[in-house]
Order: C-alpha cells, then sequence, then structure tokens
C-alpha cells in the first residue's frame, strides 16, 4: 500500500505543477514525515555512525540557507558542489533543494583533472559560486583562474569561517534544480540540466518497478557527483520517505566487507553498484569473514554503469546464498545521467536463470512499461529495427533530458525529433531487445570492426582474461588508435590486487594474441600488462578507452601518463 501511496503522489503533484523548477515542497514534506526518526546517516570507519532525523537535516539545511544569504546575498543561487562524501555535500544539497537553487555536484579536485576542467564547468552552468572544503580551497582557487591569472568566481568554503563574498554573477539562471556531468568519457564532461518533472517522472518509476518506498532501508557507497550515486543512492530514496545510509567510496574500495558489513548491520533492503563491485566482493572477501553476515534483508541488489559479465550476478548470488540473500535479489540495470539514472532491468528472476545462451553480457529484465520507451535503431539511418538486430538505443519517455548545456552541435546529434514528431534520446549505446530482455553491448565508439562485424571492445577484454586468472576483465581497454587498420587494435589490462599472473609475460601476451585472433579475427598489435589502478577511469569507474585511444598515436610510450 505504501509504494502505491507515495507513487501517487508523486504523480499527482506532477499533473497538478508540470511546469515547476522546485523540488522544494517535495523535500519539506518527507523531512516532516521522518521528524523524529533517522532519514539519512552518515557511517565512518569501524562501527562510527552519525544518525539525522527529518527535523536535524531540516535544521542543518535552513543554517546553511542562513549563512549564505550572509555570504552570498540572496538566493537562489547556481552552486558548484566540489565536496566530499558526508555531511560536507548532504547539507548544502538539502539547502539548495529547499532554496529552490541549483546545485551542480562534481568531484572535489584532484591532481589528474584536466587543466581548466573547473572553470569550464563553472562557465558553462554559469555558477555564482563553488562549495569546497577547506582542504581543497587552494585547488579549486588555481583552477578557477583564468589565463591573466583573474579568479573567475567566488569560493565558498563549506567548513568555514566565512565573509560576505563578491559575487561574479548577480543574476543567475535557474534551470534546473540539478545540473548532472555525465560521466566524461572525454576531457570536459557534458552538463545535463536534471528538471523536478524528470527526477520525479524516474523516481516514481523506481517506486513501481523496484519497489521502493517508505520502508526502504539504502546503504550507498557511489559517489554522490555520479548520477547512479545521488539519485539511486541519496535523492530516490529520499523523495520516497526512506532511510538511507552513506558511506565513503574509499570505504567501500579499500574493503567490499565493509559494503556487505552495513547491509547486514542496519537490515538494508536496497544497494548497488557497477559489476566492479560485486566482482570485488568475490575476490577479496574470504569465506572466514562471512561468518556473521545477514544479508536476508537485502531484496535488491542493483548493478549497472558498465556491461555486466554474464555469469556474474549468478556467481554473486550463489556465493551469498550462506548468508541469507535472495536469490531474486541481484539483477542487472541500465541507466544514464540524460535520462535522470534508471532506464531498464527489473528483479523478478533469480540471477542463476537470468542468462541467454548467445550472449556475454547479463541481460536487464524489460517490463511493458520500460519496453515502450524503448527503441533499437540502425546508427547511420535512424531506422527502427526489428527485434533481435543489434543497434543503437534510443529513448523516450518523462525521464528524458532535452539538451546539454552549452553544446548546441552535441544536443542535435543527441536529442532528435523523428518525422513522426515525437522526441527521441540517442544514448550512443549499443544493444538489442530478446523477448522479455534488453542486452547491452557497449558503446558505439567502442566497437572495434573487422571483416564487416561488429565487435564489441568488452568482449575481447573479458575473452583475453580469460588466459589469467590474475587478469581483471573490467579493469581493461581494448581501442583502436587513430589510423590502425581495419580489423587492428591494441589491449591495455590490468592485473587483480594482490595477484601475479601464472604465466611467464611473454607466453601470456602470446596466448591473448591467439585467442583474440582466432574468435574474433582481431590482430591485438600492442598487449601491455599493468598494474591495479594505472588505466584512466571516468567519474562511475569506466575505463577511458577513447583517451587512451586519442593520445597513444602522439604518444605510445607515455599513454598512461597523468595530465
Amino acid at each position: 500500500m505504501e509504494r502505491a501511496t507515495q507513487g501517487g503522489r508523486l504523480a499527482r503533484r506532477e499533473s497538478t505543477h508540470g511546469t515547476t523548477v522546485s523540488l522544494r515542497q517535495d523535500i519539506l514534506d518527507v523531512l516532516t514525515a521522518r521528524a523524529d526518526t533517522r532519514q539519512i546517516s552518515v557511517l565512518g570507519r569501524g562501527d562510527r555512525a552519525t544518525h539525522y532525523t527529518g527535523s536535524q537535516l531540516l535544521e542543518e539545511a535552513e543554517n546553511c540557507l542562513k549563512d549564505w544569504a550572509t555570504c552570498l546575498g540572496n538566493g537562489p543561487q547556481v552552486m558548484i558542489a566540489a565536496l566530499p562524501f558526508g555531511e560536507a555535500f548532504l547539507f548544502p544539497l538539502l539547502a539548495s533543494l529547499i532554496g529552490e537553487g541549483c546545485l551542480v555536484p562534481i568531484a572535489p579536485p584532484r591532481p589528474s583533472d584536466a587543466p581548466g576542467r573547473m572553470r569550464h564547468i563553472v562557465e558553462t552552468c554559469g555558477a555564482t559560486v563553488v562549495l569546497c572544503t577547506s582542504a581543497h580551497q587552494a585547488a579549486v582557487t588555481a583552477q578557477l583562474c583564468d589565463d591573466e591569472g583573474n579568479q573567475i568566481c567566488p569560493v565558498y568554503v563549506v567548513d568555514g569561517p566565512n565573509v560576505p563574498l563578491a559575487t561574479f554573477n548577480s543574476a543567475p539562471k535557474i534551470v534546473a534544480p540539478i545540473i548532472q556531468h555525465t560521466s566524461g568519457s572525454t576531457r570536459f564532461p557534458k552538463a545535463v540540466p536534471i528538471t523536478a518533472q524528470q527526477i520525479r517522472a524516474n523516481c516514481a518509476m523506481i517506486q513501481r518497478l523496484w519497489g521502493v518506498n517508505a520502508e526502504t532501508v539504502t546503504v550507498n557507497w557511489l559517489p554522490h557527483y555520479h548520477d547512479m550515486g545521488l539519485m539511486g543512492g541519496i535523492l530516490y530514496t529520499l523523495l520516497s520517505g526512506g532511510q538511507s545510509l552513506q558511506m565513503s567510496p574509499f570505504e567501500m574500495i579499500r574493503s567490499p566487507l565493509s559494503w556487505l558489513k552495513a547491509i547486514s548491520t542496519y537490515r538494508a533492503t536496497f544497494s548497488g553498484g557497477p559489476a566492479f563491485a560485486f566482482q570485488e566482493c568475490l575476490n577479496r572477501v574470504p569465506e572466514s569473514a562471512c561468518d556473521t553476515l545477514d544479508l536476508s534483508s537485502w531484496k535488491r541488489a542493483f548493478c549497472g554503469a558498465e556491461p555486466i559479465p554474464a555469469d556474474l550476478l549468478g556467481r554473486f548470488s550463489t556465493r551469498f546464498a550462506k548468508q541469507g540473500l535472495d536469490p531474486k535479489a541481484a539483477f542487472a540495470c541500465y541507466g544514464m545521467a540524460e535520462y535522470t539514472l534508471f532506464i531498464a532491468g527489473e528483479p523478478g528472476i533469480p540471477a542463476t536463470e537470468a542468462t541467454l545462451s548467445n550472449s556475454t553480457v547479463a541481460p536487464c529484465l524489460l517490463s511493458a512499461e520500460t519496453r515502450a520507451n524503448i527503441r533499437i535503431c540502425d546508427p547511420n539511418s535512424g531506422h527502427v529495427l526489428p527485434e533481435g538486430a543489434t543497434g543503437e538505443l534510443w529513448l523516450r519517455g518523462g525521464s528524458a533530458a532535452a539538451e546539454y548545456i552549452g553544446q548546441t552541435k552535441d544536443t542535435s546529434q543527441t536529442f532528435v525529433q523523428t518525422a513522426d514528431g515525437e522526441s527521441w534520446l540517442r544514448t550512443g549505446d549499443l544493444g538489442r531487445v530478446s523477448g522479455q530482455f534488453l542486452l547491452i553491448s557497449g558503446r558505439l565508439k567502442d566497437i572495434i570492426i573487422t571483416n564487416g562485424q561488429n565487435v564489441a571492445a568488452a568482449e575481447i577484454e573479458w575473452l583475453a582474461a580469460k588466459e589469467d586468472t590474475a587478469l581483471n576483465p573490467m579493469g581493461a581497454a581494448v581501442f583502436v588508435p587513430p589510423g590502425a587498420p581495419n580489423g587492428h587494435a591494441a589491449l591495455f589490462i590490468e592485473v587483480r590486487q594482490g595477484m601475479t599472473p601464472q604465466r611467464d609475460h611473454r607466453q601470456l601476451v602470446s596466448a591473448i594474441r591467439r585467442s583474440v585472433t582466432g574468435t574474433y579475427s582481431i590482430k591485438l598489435d600492442d598487449i601491455r600488462i599493468l598494474p591495479r589502478g594505472e588505466l584512466p577511469r571516468t567519474s562511475s569507474g569506466k575505463i577511458r578507452r577513447q583517451v587512451l585511444a586519442d593520445t597513444y598515436v602522439a604518444s605510445p610510450n607515455d599513454v598512461l601518463r597523468r595530465e
């Protein structure tokens, strides 16, 4: 009954206030409903945790708004949030939503950031201020200087103290409550305005199809500056009236067991992540550490953000069945920032049975609702392809965005209108529909062409990794350097943490080359076996194959050198 009530409430508000750009009342409603009960908790190392009720969160958000009014003037503001995990981000997020501003979550500055990256984001979004912590203030300020050394935007330090700041943009344009950046396979990621209507529409789908409601307890370790972490891990649980527990991404990567322990301890019902997270649990959580785990509460173990090996979730389910994991809990899903996250993939089939004999990837279960919003099209002509054919995924529906800010060419190429007047979002992903399943092959730009056949880079990477258990199929990149002959490519692949290949280096390289040539008729001209963590990745952990390809020709020996 709760699920229907929550979904109905969101749908009614959408129809009544179809043009609003604000989530203010939505947030006030859920904070008030849980005024005296836990709403968001922040988990620390070990058993440390700080719990916040709805009224406490509202008080913290109001304090932020008061400080901003003193230091920045009357709102609303367009704020770049270059903030770390935890309260430093959560309180400003709620304050911006309640204050009807626009928040732009990005990762705190890193040494590997491209020069001018933050300045580009500020200029594109029309930001009035950048929020950061004192630990990152110097790096943020350096990123905000133009070619003459002038700072283009004020910096507000959330752990203060702060003083009134001069504003550089006195009349900010609030285009949406959230601007979400794509995961960044290029030097500068694209900015996607996510409207209140799109958030409500996608949240209502999650409520209907995944059963997220006021009883939901979410454990989220995903970065808040990525769509899966922000929408799936924070906002959708919040808007559904549920409880979330936020843990540091670095803690999960340091110890995958900490993720499972949090689910067990807090009786979480909802948690997930990319394929590598499930693989890390299989590789790095010893049997002896599982004796005290109880995963019986975990009903929605969603896996997405990258192609998923066909057998991964089945192996995960089998491995943790002794800990009470529901055989139907783990399931593949598909989403992207331009669709406000969720596109397809639902629970309902045991993970060990959710496979297709002719596929190397795990399929996403479709319902009538999600199937109706998907087309498989020829990427060149745009013509709709028959069921079973592989082509580009096109999407429609209330969750679809409409533009990239400041990117006229990319907007016109991605957000298209067909002859019948319908608007469609071109995803750039290859896939096919087979019966009740959607199968994602990979990105169009990551396809290797040989003898007229299209082969997904991920399939070659997984085949290569089979030559030695120390090789990591989800830490690999097959790419075609510009100008390379048809059917030729390069492979960079990392070794799993704490493991060493069993074969001699030359023997292993030779075996990989023979296997790939024999299976796909693709010649790997350059094969490199690397330590863990060497490959460049996006904010969601995806390998940046195109970055490798673009820099390989100019400097093949320094292709992994950090910017």
